[in-house]
């Protein structure tokens, strides 16, 4: 490790750069302690206190403060993280609340955790999902008795036809890929979350703006989108088409009658409806946030008051795309793009072809967010009281162990 002095002529500063690039705490630590520096100095010019040759002295000591307890927390953290795995037969006998971060660690829990909080919120919303989708693509496709309903009486004929025709598992059909495209979905969510936001962080600041937070976001979301896109295919033709059985019976029809490029079928449409969405609902979120009571801000009340108005505000924006892609993923669909899609909607259905369903999807939306929010921290609150379970149990094997040694 390195520092590099150099003279400035309108004061004193420094210029610090890390030899050894081994861990990056360092380098936050340094980035700290410069921009700490720098306030200090621009403090002093600004009250015409001239700088002693001590404040030179006095920065080192405290660049090297910083050292010494970012070198103390990384080893901390190391062996914080060092996992242990106990013998299950022990952790049954003595602990059983610990077994869960026992057996897979607490960041696979956590995100197994998130991932089962997203399978049952849209287990729950299922029927109102593929209500829906019937209202987007009846328009289309008029395959099933709910789709003829829905041309004819509307949403609530439509509601009531798929019960009346399919039986109470059919407000289930399709929900097969979309509960396993959710574990994929999520995992390729997160990474490229991680690897998009060190993209687009400032390389001088190394801060991540908020548009560049924006962008991270939609991209990740488009690029998640794609990796699990042929389980939205094989989704929507589950929900429309009565005559399928599962999702083997659909995949093969799909590439014995259309060829795999049918799994792209409206791909840009849903990339270009969810690269705004995504940023529209960061940005309403964050100006809803400001104008609700200080109070209750940051309270999960708060939280969820914000969230609903930026998901209203976010979907009744992009909510036409949705129905456009939704359109262009039908088997019978002959649309070549976006724009044409649109238009064959507008001119059979009017501009409210387009908002088709949207009544469905807002419904749908609160209680979807609400169950995976609280499912979620339900669960992680389990995996807190597992890992504090663990880490006593650990200490105790350790101590075990070292006696037998002895």
């Amino acid at each position: 490790m390195k520092l590099e002095q150099k003279q400035h002529l309108d004061g004193v500063g420094f210029s610090l750069r890390v030899v050894n690039t081994e861990t990056n705490r360092f380098t936050k630590a340094i980035e700290r302690t410069k921009m700490k520096i720098q306030r200090e100095l621009k403090t002093r010019q600004t009250f015409n206190v001239e700088i002693p040759l001590a404040s030179i002295t006095f920065a080192r000591a405290k660049v090297n403060e910083q050292f010494q307890v970012c070198a103390a927390k990384t080893k901390t953290t190391k062996a914080d993280e060092k996992r242990i795995k106990i013998p299950l037969a022990r952790m049954l006998k003595n602990n059983r609340e610990g077994i869960v971060v026992n057996m897979m660690g607490k960041t696979t829990a956590v995100f197994l955790a998130g991932g089962l909080a997203g399978a049952l919120a849209k287990t729950c919303t299922a029927p109102l999902d593929r209500l829906k989708i019937i209202m987007q693509t009846s328009g289309a496709s008029q395959q099933s008795a709910a789709a003829k309903a829905a041309v004819s009486g509307g949403l609530v004929p439509a509601f009531m036809a798929i019960g009346k025709s399919e039986g109470l598992a059919g407000y289930w059909r399709g929900n097969t890929p979309q509960v396993a495209r959710v574990l994929p979905y999520s995992a390729t969510m997160l990474f490229a979350y991680d690897f998009y936001k060190k993209k687009y962080t400032d390389k001088k600041t190394g801060e991540l703006s908020v548009p560049g937070r924006l962008l991270a976001g939609a991209s990740a979301a488009c690029t998640a989108t794609i990796v699990t896109y042929p389980l939205d295919i094989i989704r929507l033709r589950l929900s429309v088409d009565p005559t399928t059985t599962n999702m083997v019976a659909v995949f093969k029809n799909i590439m014995r009658e259309e060829g795999v490029m049918a799994f792209a079928k409206g791909l840009p449409a849903t990339c270009l409806s969810i690269a705004p969405y995504s940023a529209l609902n960061f940005c309403a979120f964050d100006l809803f946030k400001q104008t609700i009571p200080e109070e209750i801000r940051n309270e999960p009340q708060g939280i969820a008051m914000a969230s609903l108005m930026a998901t209203a505000v976010a979907t009744g924006s992009c909510y036409p795309l949705d129905t456009v892609r939704r359109q262009m993923q039908m088997k019978s669909s002959t649309a070549t793009n976006i724009v044409v899609a649109a238009k064959n909607i507008v001119a059979t259905q009017g501009v409210g072809g387009l908002f088709r369903g949207f009544v469905p999807n807002a419904v749908k939306n609160m209680p979807n967010k609400s169950i995976q929010l609280t499912t979620y921290d339900v669960l992680k609150k389990l995996i807190a009281r597992s890992e504090i379970a663990y880490e006593a149990e650990k200490k105790a094997y350790l101590k075990d162990v070292k006696m037998k040694r002895v």
